[in-house]
């Protein structure tokens, strides 16, 4: 299963502390860098041939979907979640995990190129 815990420089846990709003932001940020690698296996399948772009658009569909549903239950956290943030943070670690899913599938049939 993902997690929302990266870690920074340095080596910590990146997924905040006391400071709920920090935790948000980082998972944010998260998310953008998720938004780019979406964006650009668009790109990708845009070059790739018709075959296989149809496919791989299809499956990146998929990703964009779980990233709009990650981003619409990150901006319904509360920014003092408190306790609750840990409850909060289970179902948008699902979310992660269908990103991640979708990207990879899609990424797979971009590799793989047209089926002959």
């Amino acid at each position: 299963m993902a997690t929302t815990t990266e870690r920074d420089a340095d080596g910590d846990d990146d997924t905040g502390g006391p400071d709920d709003g920090a935790t948000v932001e980082r998972l944010e940020r998260l998310l953008d860098g998720w938004r780019a690698r979406i964006d650009d296996l668009l790109v990708q399948a845009d070059l790739a041939s018709k075959d296989v772009g149809e496919s791989a658009r299809a499956k990146a569909a998929l990703a964009e979907n779980a990233y709009l549903a990650a981003k619409n239950r990150l901006q319904e956290l509360p920014r003092d979640a408190g306790a609750n943030l840990g409850a909060l943070r289970d179902g948008f670690d699902k979310l992660l995990e269908d990103i991640r899913q979708a990207y990879q599938s899609a990424e797979a049939v971009i590799r793989r190129g047209p089926v002959e």
